[in-house]
């Protein structure tokens, strides 16, 4: 007798009472649940009563006969398999039947052996056509997996996938016991009837039951039908029980348990009931219960890639904000080296010539303190353009601006024209002759400006001709302006070129590498775009594409003039 058969209900239908006593008493030793009837209409109500997997029916009836009792009850329950019994066997009757799909064709008066053959083949039937349904019910509940799996923190994936694997599983009840990477965290979400319940578990308790734990037996789902066979309470103390054992576990019904893992990262165990009625089904079902935990450890490791990508991007950006920071300082320091350096040159005429007209008033050589007077003078006069030059180029807020770029470009160049660094250097600057209206991060443009032209004044230490050319232009058509950096320096090869201004990079023995990709950063902040272009031994030309200010802002600068 086979266990599964008291899940099978065979109605037969026979207005013999005899031959309906006989194959009760040969099915019912079988297993199966028989429901008998002498009235074909009868027979019928029973199909809006309860579900029936099998209809054995005799052709020949009063008031109704087989065939047509088979036509209406298939209407009502189409998956019905059919055996026909007949005792007035003919080559119509016999058609009919193969017309309704009959499984098998008995012929009256029957060997309880054939009866019994007869069942075994519709039950085979059955178990074909359920298995082929639930193959189709599978394929389209993966394809409903694969597109459930794509949101979410990992709370709320967890619990539609634990909700989307009970409903496709046709259970009740399932719970999911997961811990973080490092077993710091342990929780159970459990949905137990229509509620989800979310519970945190002891840390200490539950590092010891998972470090004692051999999860392998749980490679495939496995059914326990008694807590003897829970793998957390093999080699753990009672106390874990009330932790690894879901709420609505019952003694009397099974449990399937199958670990979610991702290589080997073990993310926790998935718990489903198995009502004892239904365990055939939940075993037909095990390899998509294996499939949706597989999927589900790879949302869950799709989530902790996300959030470490995420943590990562806002420490990149951090660390960006930290650099563009640190070239401040570092220009700021650089600038006040040489804002030092050329106020000690002034001063130190200006003192040299103090001493001198102090000298000769002593020796009473009155003839020569014009020359002095006149040096101190000119120094003097240098010394407040030059900071004349330095207070215009120091904003006092880092927020966006209207301005006009020439002119703080001409500012800019009027500022390094008298540094030490550019001693030799000749500046040519061809401005448009529009006004240029930006909308722009001044104090960031400025520091632009500065690292360019340093870089090209640098690039032509070593070269005979030290020459800076510098134009601008407007290209209405695109609301767009450009300013281009020229010099006659060593030149930059390709391979360097494209390492410039996408990694830390510097040619210079005391360079620190940030300029370059801090300018690039400034460039895109507002919205620029970048070209270069460099021969090596000839020069490199570095032009820069900004935005025009919108017409709201030109509105703006027109009232400002």
């Amino acid at each position: 007798m086979s266990s599964e058969n008291k899940n099978i209900t065979i109605m037969v239908a026979d207005d013999e009472e005899v031959v309906l006593s006989l194959v009760r008493d040969t099915l019912e030793d079988e297993g199966f649940n028989i429901i008998t009837s002498l009235d074909s209409y009868e027979c019928l109500a029973e199909f809006d009563k309860q579900h029936i997997d099998i209809l054995i029916s005799d052709i020949r009836m009063p008031k109704m006969n087989g065939i047509e009792l088979v036509k209406k009850a298939k209407l009502k329950q189409p998956n019905l398999v059919v055996v026909f019994m007949t005792g007035y066997a003919n080559l119509n009757s016999a058609k009919e039947a193969i017309t309704q799909g009959a499984s098998d064709y008995i012929l009256k008066p029957f060997e309880l052996i054939e009866m019994r053959n007869a069942v075994e083949k519709a039950v085979a039937q059955l178990q074909k056509e359920s298995n082929s349904k639930n193959s189709d019910e599978q394929l389209d509940h993966l394809s409903n997996l694969n597109e459930m799996h794509l949101v979410g923190d990992k709370s709320s994936q967890i619990k539609m996938s634990l909700k989307f694997t009970v409903t496709h599983s046709k259970a009740k009840h399932g719970s999911f016991l997961y811990w973080n990477s490092d077993q710091t965290e342990f929780k159970m979400i459990s949905i137990n009837g229509d509620q989800i319940v979310e519970k945190d578990l002891p840390t200490d308790i539950l590092n010891n039951v998972v470090s004692a734990t051999d999860f392998s037996e749980l490679e495939q789902p496995k059914i326990i039908n008694s807590l003897y066979q829970h793998p957390f309470l093999k080699s753990n103390s009672t106390e874990a029980r009330e932790f690894v054992v879901p709420c609505w576990y019952s003694d009397d019904s099974p449990m399937v348990m199958v670990r979610v893992n991702r290589s080997l990262l073990l993310y926790g165990i998935l718990m489903i009931n198995a009502p004892v009625e239904s365990t055939t089904m939940i075993k037909s079902n095990l390899k998509f219960l294996s499939i949706t935990a597989q999927q589900l450890a790879l949302s869950l490791e799709n989530i902790d890639l996300l959030e470490k990508s995420q943590s990562a991007y806002h420490k990149l950006k951090e660390l960006q904000d930290e650099t563009i920071q640190l070239e401040k300082m570092a220009t700021k320091g650089e600038m006040s080296a040489e804002i030092g350096h050329e106020l000690n040159n002034f001063l130190g005429v200006v003192a040299g010539s103090l001493s001198l007209l102090d000298y000769q008033i002593k020796q009473k050589k009155y003839d020569k303190l014009d020359k002095h007077l006149i040096a101190m003078h000119d120094n003097i006069g240098k010394i407040k353009k030059f900071t004349s030059n330095l207070m215009e180029l120091r904003p006092i807020s880092t927020k966006n601006e209207i301005m006009f770029f020439n002119k703080l470009l001409t500012e800019v160049i009027d500022y390094l024209k008298p540094q030490k660094r550019y001693q030799g250097v000749t500046i040519n600057f061809k401005p448009c002759q529009q006004q240029i209206p930006f909308h722009a991060d001044t104090l960031h443009i400025q520091q632009l400006l500065y690292n360019l032209f340093n870089n090209a004044a640098d690039a032509m230490l070593d070269t005979t001709e030290k020459q800076i050319n510098v134009t601008s232009s407007i290209d209405t058509d695109k609301n767009r302006f450009e300013i281009s950096i020229s010099d006659t320096g060593e030149g930059i090869s390709q391979d360097n070129i494209e390492k410039a201004f996408s990694e830390k990079f510097t040619t210079k023995k005391t360079g620190h590498g940030f300029g370059l990709l801090v300018c690039k950063r400034i460039i895109e902040s507002h919205q620029g775009e970048l070209h270069i272009d460099s021969t090596v031994g000839l020069g490199t030309t570095i032009s820069i594409e900004f935005p025009l200010a919108n017409s709201s802002t030109l509105q703006e600068l027109e009232l400002i003039s």
